[in-house]
């Protein structure tokens, strides 16, 4: 995959250089100092990927993004963020996601320089997945052959109206990564203002970022939207996990949910992980859960999953050609978990009448009792 580095930063241009070039699938074919050089390398070169510093002199990269988008058509790049550890970068990321980038990358220069394993590890795991996807999908479109050997498997939905969720939920669990943030605002501006019952998410995502998002959401959407801290309980309303700590659900004396914050679970690579938000809800919610497995890279989810479908729980999973990477919702269907597969819009239409169901039947008035039980 040919790529091309965007930096204004002469240091962190020979840093991602170096990480870049230490792996055969990548070819560095140009480097940009600036948006002006960016845009114009991108219509020359025609890179399969882009890391794109997102604050710099002339053109910020923001600016060039759009243009990038609009001027390369035909040839289409991957674009990957690169942001500061900042609240000023967190919030420039998710308007870079909104105009077309695949995902984000925090950068600390320090820890960087330091040659931080965990950084070229991220690096190179998000540039493979959001290559390897876009490779993928544009065989699909080439191949019909290849396009219908990904069909859904034959017990899992494709259309909203094969899909009988009735009222049975008393919470709804989200997992969410790689391009998962302009997905879960499409999803959520679509709900209505007043929660029949909680909505808990988990995105891969540095504690700064989970903030940022929680706060953008809040001010886009009709509903409540706020960051879930350790010991606070589930109400009805969307509660994103904080960043870089795994959210566990857990039940109380007095009935009541909480969630609590865990540095460290075993075997769980990604915070917060889906896994254990997805175990946790099944264990105290039984088959009362409604679970939605979206974009992301990896197989985080699946397992989890399982654990719901076998409480009796109902799971919905992204379908590839809405994704940015396939890889945790394909988990899930490979592993028989998926009860149906949808685009974006589709998953916002049908999770916003299945809580408005929920309300109108009244059927959320019993959840305290089910849970104090």
């Amino acid at each position: 995959m040919r790529v091309l580095i965007v930096d204004d930063s002469a240091f962190m241009r020979k840093m991602i250089k170096q990480i870049i070039e230490a792996r055969k699938e990548f070819e560095v074919v140009g480097i940009a100092r600036d948006g002006v050089e960016a845009v114009e390398q991108a219509k020359k070169l025609k890179p399969d990927l882009i890391t794109l510093d997102i604050e710099m002199p002339n053109k910020n990269g923001l600016d060039a993004l759009r243009e990038i988008k609009l001027t390369c058509r035909e040839h289409p790049p991957a674009v990957l963020m690169c942001s500061s550890l900042t609240e000023q970068g967190s919030a420039e990321t998710f308007k870079a996601m909104r105009i077309g980038a695949a995902d984000v990358i925090a950068k600390d220069p320090k820890k960087v320089g330091a040659g931080d394993e965990d950084f070229k590890r991220e690096l190179v795991e998000k540039l493979l997945a959001i290559g390897g996807h876009r490779s993928h999908l544009k065989k699909l479109e080439t191949q019909p052959s290849a396009a219908a050997a990904n069909k859904a498997p034959a017990h899992t939905a494709t259309d909203p109206k094969d899909l009988d969720l009735g009222t049975a939920f008393d919470v709804v669990v989200i997992g969410s990564s790689t391009g998962g943030p302009p997905v879960l605002e499409e999803i959520f501006m679509a709900l209505p203002a007043t929660l029949p019952v909680p909505i808990l998410v988990a995105q891969h995502m540095p504690a700064l970022f989970t903030a940022s998002l929680s706060t953008r959401l809040n001010q886009n959407c009709a509903c409540d939207v706020v960051m879930m801290t350790h010991g606070m309980e589930a109400r009805k309303s969307v509660m994103l996990a904080q960043g870089g700590k795994h959210l566990k659900l857990t039940k109380i004396r007095t009935g009541h949910v909480i969630g609590r914050a865990v540095d460290e679970v075993p075997g769980a690579i990604y915070k917060p992980s889906v896994d254990v938000l997805f175990q946790s809800a099944a264990e105290i919610y039984g088959g009362r859960v409604l679970a939605i497995q979206l974009t992301g890279m990896g197989e985080d989810g699946a397992k989890g999953a399982g654990a719901i479908k076998r409480a009796g729980g109902t799971i919905i999973c992204q379908n590839e050609r809405s994704c940015v990477v396939y890889g945790m919702p394909k988990a899930v269907v490979d592993a028989g978990h998926a009860d149906a597969l949808l685009d974006i819009k589709q998953i916002a239409r049908t999770l916003s009448d299945t809580l408005r169901r929920i309300t109108s039947s009244g059927d959320e008035h019993g959840r305290s009792e089910r849970l104090s039980a």
